[in-house]
């Protein structure tokens, strides 16, 4: 199972160019018209995070596969319906764990980190239970963005030296990559929210 983005990138290259112009056409749609979508996009990002989790918490193998499918399917089908709520779930869980990774990188840990984890999560999911829109467009945004960064690394690393390149970035410049990612991911968020005033939309 992939958990972490060097695996992603061995994976894309073991999965050849084929693969890279789906993703960048799957991406360009979300980044363009996630609001459109945001249901759909809600649940991607809750099946992510169910795969994710189990992959984290389970040995390697093909039971880990299978599990991690099941559990992703599971919590994706679970926050499709209740789609508003679990959004403010979402926006409660990204930034308690923004917290939770800068407090860890204070040196702050233990019961501490929990509380103000816990503090976070309230007030974030708060936040974005009445900021839905936003919450929405960064959301699609960013998973579109990632989707198109990939596409594109599939495609260019069909050269050997090219691969090399990548995969160096990823696992020694985290301030590379979350630039590559966020120029488009801004880009993107900008051009959703003149759509959604242009047509004066309510999500």
């Amino acid at each position: 199972m992939i958990t972490s983005l060097g695996e992603w990138l061995s994976y894309l290259k073991d999965s050849g160019s084929m693969v890279g112009l789906p993703l960048i056409i799957a991406g360009a749609g979300l980044m363009m018209f996630g609001w459109r979508l945001w249901r759909f996009c809600v649940a991607l990002a809750y099946g992510l995070i169910g795969a994710g989790a189990v992959a984290m918490f389970t040995e390697s193998g093909p039971q880990q596969v299978w599990l991690a499918l099941g559990c992703g399917l599971i919590a994706a089908i679970v926050s499709y319906w209740p789609a508003h709520h679990a959004l403010a779930l979402l926006g409660g869980m990204l930034g308690a764990w923004v917290s939770s990774s800068a407090l860890e990188g204070m040196g702050l840990t233990g019961p501490p980190q929990w509380i103000a984890c816990g503090v976070a999560l309230i007030a974030c999911g708060g936040v974005a239970f009445l900021n839905r829109q936003l919450v929405v467009i960064g959301v699609t945004a960013f998973l579109g963005a990632s989707l198109v960064m990939s596409g594109l690394a599939a495609l260019l690393m069909s050269n050997p030296s090219l691969y090399n390149t990548f995969y160096s970035m990823a696992r020694g410049s985290v301030l590379m990559v979350s630039f590559m990612l966020l120029v488009p991911t801004t880009m993107s968020a900008f051009y959703q929210m003149a759509e959604v005033k242009r047509l004066n939309a309510e999500l």
